[in-house]
């Protein structure tokens, strides 16, 4: 089975894949796995590098971030169980690969002050961006339920999320 398991930046992805592999599972987070994850072009297609800082808006008018298909794809057809954590801008291009995807959502206060605590570059810097991402996460977020995703709300503890993808994946 492949699972999908999305957010918004801030959602808990990445501590989710810790946690999955904490308990045995195949877990990946190909937006922290080198070499997984690229930026391209949004009007060529062509791969850039992002500036260093990367302006506010840039990935919204300039780039998007991809998976690198070379890498992902032999997770994708992996025979084993395999759990993909991560939020890429392509994501209908893999869809029918997963068996299963979950969405995590969060109000916009929570995932403002989850914003505003992490940790590398900071999101929302200023209330324009703030405003925009705002926006965004919550067309993301029905979108991908109008889908068929599983909603999870990730205002919840990371082992209660994990017992609950793992319980309906068994399900």
């Amino acid at each position: 089975m492949k699972i999908l398991i999305t957010g918004f930046p801030g959602t808990g992805k990445s501590v989710i894949a810790v946690e999955l592999k904490r308990r045995g599972h195949q877990a990946y987070d190909p937006e922290n796995m080198r070499g997984y994850e690229y930026a391209v072009d949004r009007k060529t297609g062509e791969r850039i590098h992002p500036p260093h800082p990367v302006p506010t808006g840039w990935y919204d008018t300039v780039a998007k971030q991809v998976w690198d298909p070379v890498k992902i794809y032999p997770l994708l057809v992996h025979p084993n169980d395999i759990f993909i954590c991560s939020y890429v801008h392509e994501l209908t291009n893999y869809w029918h690969f997963f068996d299963l995807v979950f969405v995590l959502t969060l109000d916009d206060v929570i995932l403002e002050q989850r914003l505003s605590e992490r940790h590398g570059p900071k999101l929302g810097k200023d209330g324009v961006e703030l405003r925009d991402i705002m926006k965004l996460h919550r067309d993301f977020e029905r979108s991908l339920v109008e889908r068929g995703a599983i909603a999870l709300n990730a205002e919840h503890g990371v082992h209660e999320l994990v017992d609950t993808i793992l319980n309906t994946v068994e399900a």
